[in-house]
């Protein structure tokens, strides 16, 4: 038989959480992004929040970012925009003048959710289309790329402790403690491979 007592306790649980879960936050800065070809721009980006549990924890209840999210810039005088769900660390700029977005394949289970076979380095390059919205990607990332340190923030913080402009060394500074345990995360590693590949085909 159930405690009396255990039910008062739950329905009282939820109905504290269910006013948080509604309150999404759509958080958004700015970013100076260094390119390849020796131009800075500033780049856009935006990222929503919502209540969620812990990993491993569910009932450690937190904001915490969801995916996709948008990177808006302009460059060439063209303006360009994604939305998408890949954890996207470089910015570049293609010897064909395309940018480029470039992110650890394996981040986010992006790989896993998009059908990308293991390669190395196990990255994976979005190009855009003419219309600079709708982006696709290569069986791998092309050699250029090698070597090309991030540029693009990866961090995420408390929606209230997020900035509204980054230059690029503070972009440093908050990516430094991950990119120092994950050095793929600092630049484009062509050794990099996915932790997963090894029991894959």
């Amino acid at each position: 038989m159930r405690s009396a007592a255990r039910i008062p306790i739950k329905l009282l649980s939820i109905t504290l959480m269910l006013p948080l879960v509604a309150c999404d936050k759509a958080v958004r800065w700015q970013e100076e992004v260094p390119l390849n070809t020796g131009e800075t721009i500033w780049v856009n980006r935006t990222v929503n929040y919502s209540i969620q549990g812990g990993a491993g924890n569910p009932l450690d209840m937190a904001y915490r970012p969801n995916w996709p999210e948008i990177i808006d810039f302009t460059w060439n005088g063209k303006v360009y925009r994604y939305e998408g769900d890949a954890r996207v660390m470089v910015l570049a700029i293609s010897p064909l003048k395309t940018p480029v977005l470039v992110a650890r394949a394996a981040d986010g289970r992006w790989d896993a959710k998009h059908g990308f076979k293991c390669v190395t380095p196990f990255y994976v390059q979005l190009t855009p289309d003419s219309t600079g919205r709708h982006w696709t990607w290569p069986p791998s990332i092309e050699p250029w790329l090698y070597n090309l340190p991030a540029n693009l923030m990866l961090e995420r913080k408390q929606p209230e402790e997020m900035a509204t402009r980054y230059t690029a060394a503070q972009r440093s500074d908050e990516d430094r403690p991950g990119a120092v345990q994950s050095p793929s995360k600092q630049r484009i590693d062509p050794t990099h491979t996915g932790d997963h590949c090894g029991n894959r085909s």
